[in-house]
């Protein structure tokens, strides 16, 4: 890992950490612009990477442009807070912006672990199982998805692919990219986890819930950026 990199970094770190303690305190137009700071600083990271390891530019394109998506939705999730009356289509958009961005980092993988049609069907499969699941547990869960519930069976099945296709890749070569990815994208869905309790759960809407579920989400972008470093 180079110095680059490590400067670059601790730099988003703490970038990211500030927002997240601002976060806790709720929605506003300058919270907004810390947030896009934090964005932009795991995007940096991603470059910086690409930069110095330009054999590993495919995959590390694929990977940034996954981040774009995310910082995309970052900014829509955000809105929606910040103008309540126009809730829905920023809700969706941000849902979809996500949703793709995870198509991204699946290619990434898919392309470099080389999985085949196979395995790629019997990890999708699992992660049908997994977002019925999640639906059908909406109760027990103590959550009420309402009419975002297509929306929500949708990306959860595509947030579980990124981590079973990993996890996939991990068994084939056990490389330190997929292992960075799986972890990167179990965060990911802790952070939503989080987040679905904040959207659509009672009392769960606390400053700690707020900084957890940020918290999460950036550990896992720069988690995921950082594997560009390794891949061969």
């Amino acid at each position: 890992m180079n110095i680059y990199y490590i400067i670059t970094l601790i730099l988003g770190a703490v970038v990211a950490l500030i927002f997240c303690t601002k976060r806790a305190k709720g929605f506003s137009v300058s919270n907004l612009m810390w947030k896009i700071a934090s964005s932009l600083c795991f995007l940096l990271t991603g470059a910086v990477a690409i930069l110095t390891h330009p054999e590993n530019a495919l995959y590390g394109t694929l990977i940034l442009f996954g981040g774009v998506l995310g910082m995309c939705g970052d900014i829509t999730l955000d809105l929606k807070g910040i103008y309540k009356k126009d809730e829905k289509p920023f809700m969706l958009s941000g849902f979809i912006f996500f949703l793709i961005g995870h198509l991204f980092y699946q290619a990434g993988i898919i392309i470099t672990a080389k999985l085949s049609l196979k395995t790629i069907l019997i990890c999708a499969g699992i992660c049908i199982v997994f977002g019925v699941l999640n639906i059908l547990g909406e109760k027990l869960m103590k959550l009420h998805f309402g009419e975002y519930k297509l929306i929500v069976f949708i990306y959860s099945v595509f947030l579980a692919l990124t981590v079973a296709l990993s996890v996939s890749a991990m068994k084939i070569g056990f490389e330190l990219p997929y292992i960075l990815m799986t972890i990167g994208g179990v965060l990911f869905m802790i952070s939503d986890l989080i987040l679905s309790g904040t959207y659509f759960g009672e009392g769960k809407d606390r400053p700690i819930d707020y900084f957890t579920n940020h918290f999460a989400y950036y550990a896992s972008q720069f988690v995921i950026m950082s594997s560009i470093l390794f891949i061969k």
